[in-house]
């Protein structure tokens, strides 16, 4: 969309210049005069006297430049050299109420009336300005201007260019509307997608700068009331009246006015109420527009100038789309100065700015669009970015209440086991203390022998809870995340089997697939699932009998297997072993605590690795890990 605008924009204004450079003859200051008064009621019959010819006075390049009043104007126009068939056009559109009066050869004058407040039916052409046919021979002829604003450039045509321009014309605004109603469509569509009342704002004000435009073209009176001319020019008063108070409200809320700026804040105010004055007057009180729509353009210039340091402000935040934003006031004010100052009579009539005039709200518009859409995919990201965040934040909170729930269960379950051992000693050595006082009969060397075996297994019992505190520790070890480097998982295997107690070393069956096998990983945390598998295998097998461990090379990974002579896993328990404190029934009467199998597959995963059972090893358990060559610390703990 952003790149598509442009383009368009580009087009608009090829066909504007190409419509400022058509081809009428202008009027000069010795063709042209003028005379304007306060009294209406004057005829043609004392204009066209002598007495009153001398009051008419030249005008610069044939143009007439007053603003906005109720005074009436005469035109006199000498006619020389006349094209074929031709024709005097005057601009703008939106003049209310011109009478030609053309001179007749017996004498007396032959009137035409047209304008702005006539129906389209009653024009010679369907034009949307202002056309007389004209008698082809020289002549002096006087055109009364009754209307709102008395800025008019008469201009002489043949009929034929004046048709090709006005069909060129209607190109031109065809693209320009085209281009217009995209922006309302774009700014309606956020509106009801969004719900937001900022995007309201804006779909009203560049809906109303449409209407606006559409009417003050002429356009809305050509194609959509062509017998109420009245109801077309409503169009643009109100039009512009609600450019005004939308234009204040969505800027306001988009520069953050009330509560950064409140003295500006209450100037857009008051610009908004000039705009709700204009509605009024075009609704109740028309002869008002005279004094309404003066007030409301000095508004804008002025409020737009005093805006500049805050667009300015915007600017130094150095966002794309806030750079935009903020050149969006600036280039408005400064492409739509010409035509304000050229309504307000201070500048004379000029073709060029009425025909870059109506595109002067495009660039601007433009501007801010594209802005609103950089800003809003910043905005995205950031939010996108925060979710990241809240997400990463909520998954930590959820790791430690998981974490301190482990440490209260097993805090738990090791207070709960250790009174039975204790329980136990503390009956067996007071038992002990009471055999010692007695002869040491064969009975009582029996007893003895029972109390040492009881006082045994709950010590062995005891290092169980104590295993169970180290590898919660390892758990936390876990936890912390990897810390990768170079190693050989074959001599970490050698390693490991070195910790273990002298009398099960032997037990081991140690294959390699080769001298080395050369990963990336945290030789603490890899050494902790080893050491587990090893443990689980010797707790496991039965007694005396082979345990054999496997390296080999298979593809990008390293497998690492480990199989036993024992009971195996039965079937439909290949994931419950995984799990945390999970014990088989079938070896509950094995020492162990059901966290060994669960930390080695965590920290296979963090590794980006896998561990499970072997379904084909037919004479016990057999775990097989499968570790990437290379490991980044990329995967999370489940």
């Amino acid at each position: 969309m952003p790149r598509a605008l442009p383009i368009l924009l580009l087009l608009c204004l090829f066909f504007a210049a190409h419509a400022a450079q058509a081809g009428f003859r202008p009027f000069s200051e010795r063709d042209a005069s003028a005379f304007c008064s306060a009294d209406a009621s004057l005829g043609i019959k004392q204009i066209s006297s002598p007495d009153w010819q001398a009051r008419f006075q030249p005008l610069p390049d044939g143009k007439l430049a007053r603003g906005y009043g109720h005074d009436t104007c005469w035109l006199r126009l000498k006619l020389q050299g006349l094209p074929p068939q031709p024709w005097l056009e005057l601009i703008p559109s939106y003049l209310a109420r011109l009478s030609l009066y053309q001179p007749l050869p017996g004498g007396g004058w032959q009137r035409k009336d047209i304008g702005s407040w006539l129906p389209v039916s009653t024009m010679e052409l369907p034009l949307s300005t202002a056309g007389f046919s004209l008698q082809p021979r020289e002549q002096t002829v006087f055109i009364k201007v009754q209307s709102l604003t008395l800025n008019a450039q008469p201009r002489l045509w043949s009929e034929p260019e004046l048709v090709a321009h006005h069909n060129e014309r209607l190109l031109q605004l065809g693209l320009i509307y085209g281009y217009m109603l995209t922006m309302v469509l774009i700014a309606l569509a956020a509106w009801l997608i969004i719900r937001q009342v900022q995007h309201a704002k804006l779909f009203g004000y560049i809906l109303a700068v449409a209407c606006h435009r559409f009417a003050t073209d002429g356009m809305a009176r050509l194609l959509l009331f062509p017998e109420q001319p009245k109801i077309a020019l409503l169009c643009n008063y109100i039009g512009l009246g609600a450019a005004v108070i939308f234009g204040c409200a969505y800027f306001a809320q988009l520069l953050g006015l009330k509560d950064g700026h409140p003295r500006t804040y209450r100037l857009y105010q008051l610009q908004a109420a000039t705009g709700a004055a204009t509605i009024a007057c075009a609704l109740f009180w028309p002869y008002g527009l005279a004094y309404s729509i003066p007030l409301t353009l000095y508004a804008i210039i002025v409020i737009n100038l005093l805006s500049m340091p805050i667009c300015w402000r915007l600017w130094q935040r150095n966002g794309g789309g806030d750079r935009l934003i903020a050149l969006h006031l600036p280039t408005n004010l400064a492409l739509n100065i010409p035509a304000l100052l050229l309504h307000l009579g201070h500048i004379p009539y000029q073709s060029w700015i009425q025909e870059y005039g109506r595109l002067a709200d495009l660039p601007p518009i433009t501007l801010l669009y594209i802005g609103l859409f950089l800003r809003m995919r910043t905005l995205e990201r950031e939010r996108i970015e925060a979710l990241h965040q809240a997400s990463q934040a909520q998954a930590d909170s959820q790791r430690q209440r998981e974490a301190r729930e482990e440490q209260a269960d097993l805090l738990a379950m090791i207070t709960h086991e250790i009174r039975t051992p204790v329980a136990i000693i503390d009956a067996a050595s007071s038992s002990l203390r009471l055999l010692e006082e007695d002869e040491p009969a064969q009975a009582v060397q029996a007893q003895r022998q029972a109390r040492h075996e009881r006082i045994h297994r709950a010590l062995q019992r005891m290092q169980e809870l104590m295993l169970l505190a180290e590898q919660h520790g390892r758990a936390g070890v876990v936890d912390a995340g990897l810390h990768s480097q170079s190693l050989d998982l074959l001599e970490l295997t050698r390693q490991t089997l070195e910790h273990l107690e002298a009398g099960t070393q032997g037990r081991f069956w140690l294959q390699s697939g080769g001298p080395s096998m050369p990963l990336c990983g945290d030789a603490q945390l890899l050494s902790v699932l080893l050491q587990n598998l090893m443990e689980n295998a010797l707790k496991y097998a039965h007694p005396d009998t082979p345990i054999q461990i496997g390296i080999h090379h298979h593809g990008d990974h390293i497998v690492w297997q480990i199989s036993d002579h024992g009971p195996g896993i039965a079937s439909g328990q290949e994931e419950a072993i995984f799990q945390r404190f999970t014990r088989l029934a079938e070896t509950s009467n094995r020492p162990g605590l059901g966290l060994g199998l669960h930390l080695a597959r965590r920290i296979a995963v963090q590794h980006g690795g896998e561990l499970g059972l072997d379904p084909h090893w037919p004479h016990g358990a057999s775990f097989i890990l499968h570790l990437p060559k290379a490991v980044h610390d990329q995967y999370s703990l489940a």
